[in-house]
Formats: structure tokens, C-alpha cells, sequence
């Protein structure tokens, strides 16, 4: 993308992959109620749509509130997007990913009390499993969320999201799977 390292490309500069040719972009903004938000401190997150040999689409659930998730990491400051999503599914769930390309890429400007605190950017990852037949670890046994795999878009998933997650897995499975 915007650098090498270890036969596997870098993204440190969001805005610069952006404007690439195929790279969707979008702007959102996301109302906080104080300044302690989960991005308070962070360059942006690291969201990763990993496929499997199914064309299915590997998703974070917390069932009690029907709500879905790629996988994703918050980046800090001076941080490698790619290498963030890498290491989160590498280290969460045991198995090794390779980055396809680049979804999209999100400008957040979050708010608190009406006024921006901070943007951030969001870079959404076309990822598979180096080895199709791996099997996952999981998460560990008093996490609330639950790793699923999907190939198509769940009834149970609400699509009036505010943050994107809900467009996010539609970018894999479709609106109609």
C-alpha cells in the first residue's frame, strides 16, 4: 500500500490510500458523550473483513444485543493499520492473515458536546486465512462476544448503524448474501 516491511505492505498514511484507484471512502461522524471514548487517544482502527475459502465472512457477535462487528483494533498514533489488523487476528484468534487489499477507507470526526474532538480514520481490510484449512482459537471463555462466520447478512443484525459496522459486513456478504 503506502510501504514494505516483511513482504507484506504497510498502511501508515490512510488519507494517501484513500485516493487510490478501487478504494472506497467515506466521511462519518460519531457523537461521544465525553472525551473518553474508545478513540479518544488512537490514529484510528484497524478493521478486518477475513474471508474463508467459503466466501464466508468472519464477524465478532455479542448475541444479547444483536450486534456484529469485523474484527477490529484501535491504531495508536504513528501506527501501521495493517500490521494492527494482522496482529489482532494472528493474536486473538491463532491463526495468520494476509491483506488482500483495502475495502475502504472511513474519515471519523468524533464530537463531544457538539464540538469536534478529534478525527480518526478507519481502514477496512480484504483479508484471508494464510492456511484455508486453519481453525480458529476463539475468544477466551468469559469474553462476551463470540466469533461467527457469515454468508449473508443476518436477519437479527440492525441496519441503522451510525458507525458503519453493519456496511461494513454487507462490503463481504452482500445485502442479500
Amino acid at each position: 500500500m503506502d510501504g514494505e516491511g516483511d513482504d507484506k505492505w504497510t498502511v501508515t498514511d490512510p488519507a494517501a490510500v484513500a485516493e487510490r484507484r478501487g478504494v472506497a471512502f467515506e466521511r462519518r461522524t460519531y457523537e461521544h458523550e465525553d472525551a473518553e471514548h474508545c478513540e479518544a487517544d488512537a490514529a484510528g482502527r484497524a478493521i478486518v473483513g477475513l474471508t474463508d475459502s467459503k466466501g464466508r465472512v468472519l464477524v465478532v457477535v455479542r448475541p444479547e444485543e444483536s450486534h456484529a462487528v469485523l474484527p477490529n483494533e484501535t491504531v495508536d498514533p504513528g501506527g501501521d493499520w495493517a500490521a494492527v489488523g494482522r496482529e489482532w487476528i494472528e493474536g486473538m484468534m491463532g491463526v495468520e492473515a494476509t491483506f488482500d487489499d483495502v475495502r475502504l477507507v472511513r474519515e471519523v470526526e468524533h464530537l463531544v458536546d457538539g464540538g469536534t474532538e478529534s478525527r480518526t480514520h478507519h481502514v477496512v481490510f480484504d483479508g484471508s486465512l494464510v492456511d484455508p484449512d486453519a481453525t480458529l482459537d476463539g475468544l477466551c471463555d468469559d469474553n462476551p462476544w463470540e466469533l461467527r462466520w457469515l454468508d449473508a447478512m443476518p436477519d437479527w443484525l440492525p441496519d441503522d448503524d451510525p458507525q458503519g459496522a453493519h456496511a461494513d459486513i454487507e462490503r463481504f456478504v452482500g445485502a442479500d448474501g
